[in-house]
């Protein structure tokens, strides 16, 4: 009875085995999201001395599972139809964040003879769309996030992103004030590609002029 006993603990131990090698080879890939988008430029954000409406456009993701991810898998592309712009690289550690910029998405497109559009983000807004590589048939591409913006958060220096602590989208205006009443409202806060979005209780700011924004950075 003893020796049955062992036996069936030994069984469930490889079986436990396997479906763990299993579980880590293929991670679980919803786990890798959308977390920030600016579509209209007005400074250098990718920092080669230039400003530049498309090389400086980018697109935030963050990995929210407990595991890294090799990103080699991920595309980006927006809603004007189903070709990706960029096939994303890198390893994602869990928790981080990883920005992409149109300048990569440029590259990208002259390497593998795809034009050389870009992110291609609509400043009248615009579905940023993230596909992952069917595992089954490597040339399907799966949706596993997206998101719509709409116009006022694709003015000049203006992004939108996720809520650190929850689902909620918020407008980052810290450069451009937003007087509207649209939704998302202004917050003041600042974009902020590859730190977390840290925008204190996301609450919308009191409007300001253009002119007293620009006097915080003289």
């Amino acid at each position: 009875m003893r020796d049955g006993s062992w036996r069936a603990q030994m069984g469930l131990g490889i079986f436990l085995l396997i479906f763990g090698l299993l579980l880590g080879a293929f991670p679980v890939r919803a786990a890798v999201v959308i977390n920030e988008i600016l579509a209209d430029p007005a400074s250098d954000w990718n920092g080669d001395g230039e400003i530049d409406t498309k090389l400086d456009e980018w697109v935030e993701v963050h990995n929210t599972g407990p595991d890294g991810v090799f990103l080699t898998h991920y595309w980006l592309r927006d809603s004007l139809d189903d070709t990706p712009h960029l096939n994303m690289f890198g390893y994602l550690e869990a928790g981080e964040t990883a920005v992409f910029y149109g300048h990569h998405a440029v590259a990208w497109q002259l390497e593998n003879g795809a034009g050389s559009s870009g992110l291609s983000l609509n400043n009248g807004g615009d579905t940023v769309v993230l596909l992952h590589t069917n595992e089954d048939d490597p040339d399907q591409l799966d949706v596993v996030d997206s998101h719509a913006y709409v116009s006022h958060t694709a003015e000049d220096d203006r992004s939108t992103g996720r809520h650190q602590e929850g689902e909620v989208w918020l407008l980052f205006d810290g450069l451009n004030i937003y007087d509207g009443t649209n939704e998302p409202l202004s917050t003041g806060c600042e974009p902020s590609p590859g730190a977390p979005n840290a925008c204190p209780g996301g609450t919308p700011a009191e409007a300001t002029s253009w002119s007293a924004v620009k006097g915080r950075f003289e």
